[in-house]
C-alpha cells in the first residue's frame, strides 16, 4: 500500500485492446534509416559538431568549477586553450614520431628479409603442397584459354588526354585536404568555446523546446545527465591516460625506440572498445620485429599491451570510475562498427563517448528511452528483467524459480524491492504505451500476488503475547492491492497478527469484519483515483463504528489526497514502508506505556490472613 506502485490502470474489459498498426511499426526502422543518411551524407557538419559536443562534455566539469573563481567567458576560454594545447600538442608529436619510426624501420630491412625467409622456410609440407596444387590449377586454366581470343585485333582505343593544368591548381591542389582539416580544427574550437559558454542557456533552449515537443524533460535532469555523461568521461579519459604511461614505461624497460609514442597512441586508441587495444599494439610489434633479433620483444609488447588493459579494466576502472553509467559491452562492440563504419577512424575513436551520451540521455529523457535499453548494461537489473521476461514467455515455474533463488540469496524485502516490484511497474508502464496485453499485465500481477504470499510463509513468524493485531483492507474499486500485502508480509515476520481482508469488499462487509476482529491498527491502501470517494467514505464509516480506532492511509493516491482522509478520521497518511513501522512502534509503545500505568494504578489487595490472626490475637 504504501510503495508506490506506479503502474497503469487496467483497461475496462469491455474495451478492446489497440494494435499498433503498420505505419507505426515501421516508423522505429525508418528513422534510423533517414538517421543514417542524414549522418553519411552530412559528415562534413555533423563530425566536428559532434567532436566539439564531446570534448565540451569532457570539460564542462572543469570549466564549472573555474566558473566560481574567473566567471563563465575566461573559464570556458582557458578550458578552450588547454585542449587545444594538448590535440595540437599530440598530433604533432605523433606525426613526427611516426615519421622517425618509418626511417627507423627502412634501417632494419635486412633483419625483416632475414626473418620473412625464416618464415618461408618453417612452411609446413602441407602448406606448400597447397600452394603448388592452386599454381597447377592457374597453370591448366591458362593453357585450356583459346589462343584465338590472344590472336583477335584489338580496335584502337581513343586515349583522351586531360588538360594541362595551370601552375595555380597545381599549387592550391597539395594545400586543399590541409586547408579543409585546418577549417574543420576551426569549426571545432569554435563551437567548444560557445557550447562551454552558453551551456546554461543552451539548457534552457533545450527545456522550452521540450515543452513544445509535448517531451517531458527538465532542466534538472538535462544538468545532471550532462554532469553524469561529463564526470565519467573525464574519468574514462584519466583512465586512458595513465595506461598510456603504464605502456610507454613498459616499452621503455623492454627497450623498444620511441616508449612515448607508444604509450600516446595506446592513450588514444583505448578509446575504441575491445579493438582499440590489439590495433594500438600491432605498430610496436611490428617495429619490435624489425629492430629485434628475435621474436621475444614482439610477444613481450602484445603480453603488456593485453595484460595492462586488463589490469585497468578489472581493477582500476571499477575503483575509479565505479559502475560508471551502465554501458552494455555488446552495445559498445555494435556502437562502434556502426560509427567506424559511418565516419572511419574518427567515429571508431568517439564511439564510446557517443554511446555514453546516448545512453544518459535515454535514462532522462523519456523519448529516447530506447537508447537506454540498446546500450544499457542491465547486469545490476539481471534478477527482475528475466523474471518479467519468463513471465511474458508463459513461464510461471520459471518466474517462480527466479524470485526463490533471489529471497533465499537476498531476503524477503530486497526481493520485494528489486524483483517484483519493478516488473510489476514495468509491466504497467508497457501495457500503457500498448506493448503488451492486457492478459500479460494480469498474468504479472496475479503471478506477483501468489508469490508474495508463497515467499513470505518460506520464513519462520513469531508469535508473541499480546502482540498487535492489524488488518489491511482495500476499499470497493481498488485495483489492486500488491504494496499492502507486501507490507503485511514483512509485519508478520516481526510478531504482529498482520491479515488482509481481501478485494472487492463493500463497505458494510468491511465494517462488519473489523467490528468483529477487534484490530489494533487499520491499514487502507488507495492506489488509484477511482476508490478516493469510497475510501473516504468507508474511513468515516470505520470511526462512527469504533471512534478510537487507529487507521492508516497509505499509496499514491493516498498521498495526494490526505487532507480528505485525515479530515475523514485517519489517523495517519504514510508514504513509505519506514513511516509505516515507525507508526506501528510509536503505537505499540504507547500502548505498553498505557498498560504500565493501569497496572500501577490498581491498588493491591489486603492480606486477609493476616487481618484474622490480629483479631484472634
Amino acid at each position: 500500500m504504501v510503495e508506490k506502485l506506479s503502474t497503469a490502470p487496467l483497461i475496462p474489459e469491455h474495451e478492446q485492446e489497440e494494435r499498433l498498426d503498420g505505419h507505426s511499426s515501421a516508423g522505429p526502422v525508418v528513422a534510423i534509416i533517414v538517421a543514417t543518411l542524414v549522418l553519411s551524407f552530412a559528415k562534413d557538419i555533423l563530425m566536428p559538431l559532434t567532436m566539439a559536443v564531446l570534448l565540451a562534455v569532457i570539460f564542462s566539469p572543469i570549466a564549472t568549477r573555474l566558473e566560481r573563481f574567473v566567471g563563465s567567458f575566461v573559464s570556458a576560454a582557458m578550458v578552450v586553450l588547454a585542449a587545444i594545447t594538448i590535440v595540437a600538442g599530440i598530433g604533432y608529436f605523433v606525426t613526427v614520431e611516426l615519421t622517425s619510426v618509418a626511417v627507423q624501420v627502412t634501417d632494419y630491412t635486412d633483419n625483416i628479409a632475414t626473418k620473412l625467409s625464416a618464415l618461408k622456410g618453417s612452411t609446413p609440407e602441407w602448406m606448400l603442397r597447397v600452394q603448388d596444387g592452386i599454381k597447377d590449377v592457374e597453370q591448366q586454366l591458362n593453357e585450356l584459354t583459346p589462343r584465338a581470343n590472344h590472336s583477335k585485333s584489338k580496335p584502337a582505343s581513343v586515349i583522351q588526354v586531360p588538360a594541362a593544368q595551370s601552375d595555380l591548381e597545381e599549387a592550391v591542389k597539395p594545400a586543399i585536404p590541409i586547408l579543409s582539416g585546418l577549417f574543420e580544427a576551426l569549426l571545432i574550437v569554435v563551437l567548444m568555446f560557445f557550447l562551454l559558454y552558453g551551456r546554461n542557456d543552451l539548457r534552457d533552449r533545450l527545456v522550452r523546446l521540450a515543452a513544445r515537443g509535448r517531451i517531458t524533460l527538465s532542466a534538472e535532469a538535462i544538468g545532471t545527465a550532462g554532469e553524469a555523461v561529463g564526470h565519467y568521461l573525464l574519468l574514462f579519459s584519466l583512465t586512458n591516460l595513465g595506461y598510456g604511461v603504464a605502456i610507454g614505461l613498459t616499452i621503455w624497460i623492454i627497450g623498444l625506440p620511441n616508449p612515448i609514442l607508444w604509450g600516446a597512441l595506446a592513450a588514444l586508441f583505448r578509446f575504441v572498445p575491445y579493438v582499440g587495444v590489439p590495433i594500438a599494439a600491432l605498430l610496436p610489434m611490428f617495429v619490435a620485429f624489425a629492430v629485434s633479433p628475435g621474436w621475444s620483444e614482439s610477444i613481450e609488447v602484445l603480453v603488456a599491451f593485453v595484460v595492462l588493459d586488463q589490469i585497468v579494466s578489472y581493477l582500476i576502472e571499477p575503483f575509479l570510475i565505479g559502475r560508471g553509467i551502465g554501458l552494455s559491452p555488446l552495445g559498445l562492440l555494435f556502437s562502434a562498427m556502426f560509427w567506424g563504419w559511418l565516419w572511419g577512424l574518427p567515429g571508431l575513436l568517439i564511439a564510446t563517448s557517443l554511446t555514453a551520451c546516448l545512453k544518459v540521455a535515454g535514462d532522462y529523457i523519456p523519448a529516447l528511452g530506447f537508447f537506454a535499453v540498446l546500450f544499457g548494461d542491465d547486469s545490476a537489473r539481471e534478477d527482475y528483467h528475466d523474471y518479467y521476461r519468463s513471465l511474458l514467455e508463459l513461464d510461471q515455474p520459471s518466474a517462480r524459480n527466479i524470485a526463490v533463488r533471489y529471497c533465499d540469496k537476498n531476503g524477503l524485502e530486497p526481493t520485494f524491492d528489486d524483483v517484483l516490484i519493478p516488473a510489476v511497474v514495468l509491466a504497467g508502464e508497457e501495457r500503457a504505451e500498448n506493448h503488451i496485453s492486457e492478459q500479460n499485465q494480469s498474468l504479472v500481477f496475479e503471478t506477483t500476488a501468489t508469490l508474495v504470499k508463497e515467499l513470505g510463509d518460506r520464513f519462520n513468524k513469531p508469535r508473541f503475547r499480546g502482540r498487535l493485531r492489524i488488518v489491511g483492507i482495500a476499499p470497493p474499486g481498488e485495483a489492486h492491492s500488491l504494496g499492502l500485502t507486501m507490507l503485511l508480509e514483512l509485519l508478520r515476520r516481526t510478531g504482529i497478527a498482520a491479515n488482509f481482508f481481501g478485494l472487492d469488499k463493500s463497505a458494510a462487509e468491511i465494517c462488519a469484519f473489523v467490528n468483529e476482529y477487534a484490530p489494533d491498527m487499520v491499514f487502507v491502501s488507495c492506489s488509484t483515483t477511482e476508490c478516493m470517494p469510497a475510501a473516504i467514505e468507508l474511513v468515516r464509516a470505520l470511526m462512527v463504528e469504533s471512534p478510537h480506532l487507529t487507521i492508516i492511509g497509505g499509496g499514491p493516491c493516498a498521498l495526494m489526497h490526505r487532507a480528505e482522509l485525515l479530515e475523514a478520521g485517519a489517523t495517519e497518511i504514510c508514504g513509505s514502508r519506514g513511516e509505516v513501522r515507525h507508526a506501528v512502534r510509536l503505537y505499540a509503545l504507547r500502548r505498553s506505556v498505557s498498560r504500565s500505568s493501569q497496572i500501577k494504578n490498581v491498588r493491591p489487595l489486603p492480606d486477609t490472613r493476616t487481618a484474622t490472626a490480629s483479631k484472634v490475637a
